[in-house]
């Protein structure tokens, strides 16, 4: 009977402890590697597992309890070339890298020391060249430090929209690394980050001239009803009001400027210069032109009879454009020597017709004229000019009289 109890004796469970070292004696038997107590790595240690998976660039090792690790399936080849590994195979390898997937190497290979270096690039935010051997619709495919592959992505080729990528295949372009993940595995490039860094470069050069009355070439690139703007060099740009386009009278921008025409402008006043859409550049192009309202007053003096043409009509009058850039308003009482309703009943835009000159006020650029005094101003005037030519007829004959009893006197002349 007590033979029969110890037969049919139940053996109590083993501990977690005793089954985890009994399947490591399992695995030690079967000649596979065991790996670390803890599942906590850091780079540098040697980890040992089994491959679960093979893809054709990365392949799978399962270590600890169901912990998988990411290892390049380049580095299970021989030197031959051929796979000397499959699925269910001990591996041990270094950790390269930790954090959201631990990755494996068996060492450094010259990949690797080239990733290095792209990596202190990255860090350092230095250029690096590549060549562009691939391209599609997402950007282009780019090798950088002999066999280190890098993608563009085609919002980030340059900083206008590229329509056709395939213009730059073939080409060494300069690039900055702006994405290093996976030991190097993966590098996200920009060439448009290194082309705004130049124009920054240059738009703070552009910048720091701007102060009040710096005169600067530019191009016009946008006309507005209210002015243009007006491109200083490196996407710099400023506004002409329509109020400082030109001396004489514009309408609309267009009228005086077009798009692409160089021009030269005059700083009038700076606000919040580099803050991008905050930032107010005033610009002046009549500023450098010569002020025609210098000469108006010795031009046109007052009492002076001129011929002028119709420039506008208004309830309150006309204005009479007496040269280029000078107008002059006529009243609506000034117009004729009866009373009318609106200057349209008389004149009409374009028409020619003489004024007199009644003020002129340089400093509000004015002048006030008069049509309807011309008559009396002209009629005044030949007045004035007969009477001095009578005047000057009569002191003639009166010389050439005192000079006939002068030769008299003398007998020289019967």
């Amino acid at each position: 009977m007590a033979e029969a109890d110890s037969k049919d004796e139940i053996t109590p469970a083993a501990s977690p402890e005793a089954q985890g070292e009994d399947f490591a004696q399992m695995l030690d038997a079967e000649g596979v590697p065991t790996a670390p107590a803890t599942h906590e790595v850091a780079v540098g240690d040697e980890v040992s597992g089994v491959i679960v998976k093979i893809e054709d660039e990365n392949s799978f090792v399962e270590y600890g309890s169901r912990d998988e690790a990411i290892i390049r399936t380049s580095e299970l080849n021989g030197p031959d070339g051929e796979m000397r590994y499959k699925v269910g195979d001990p591996i041990a390898a270094f950790v390269v890298a930790t954090g959201d997937e631990v990755q494996l190497s068996h060492g450094l290979s010259r990949q690797d020391a080239e990733a290095d270096l792209l990596y202190q690039a990255y860090k350092a935010e230095l250029p690096v060249e590549g060549r562009v051997d691939a391209v599609n619709k997402g950007g282009l495919g780019v090798t950088i430090e002999g066999d280190v592959r890098g993608f563009c992505p085609i919002s980030h080729v340059d900083t206008q929209f590229v329509e056709n990528a395939e213009e730059y295949r073939g080409q060494t372009l300069t690039f900055k690394i702006i994405e290093f993940r996976h030991q190097g595995r993966v590098i996200v490039l920009s060439r448009r980050a290194l082309i705004e860094a130049e124009q920054n470069k240059a738009a703070g050069l552009v910048r720091s001239q701007l102060k009040k009355g710096t005169q600067l070439a530019g191009k016009v690139t946008r006309l507005e009803s209210f002015g243009a703007f007006v491109d200083l060099g490196s996407g710099v740009e400023g506004l002409v009001h329509v109020s400082e386009i030109s001396h004489r009278r514009v309408g609309h921008p267009e009228e005086a400027l077009a798009v692409g025409q160089q021009v030269q402008v005059e700083v009038l006043r700076t606000k919040n210069v580099g803050k991008r859409r905050k930032e107010r550049i005033s610009l002046s192009i009549k500023a450098l032109e010569k002020d025609p309202w210098e000469k108006i007053k010795e031009q046109f003096a007052v009492g002076t009879v001129v011929a002028g043409k119709v420039d506008g009509l208004e309830d309150f009058g006309a204005f009479v454009e007496l040269a280029d850039g000078v107008r002059g308003l006529v009243h609506v009482s000034e117009i004729a020597d009866r009373r009318i309703s609106h200057p349209r009943e008389l004149l009409s835009p374009g028409e020619e017709v003489k004024v007199v000159v009644l003020e002129v006020d340089v400093r509000r650029q004015r002048l006030r004229l008069s049509i309807a005094q011309v008559d009396a101003l002209e009629s005044k005037a030949h007045l004035a000019e007969f009477r001095q030519r009578q005047e000057q007829e009569q002191e003639a004959v009166q010389s050439s009289s005192a000079m006939l009893d002068a030769l008299r006197r003398a007998k020289l002349t019967d």
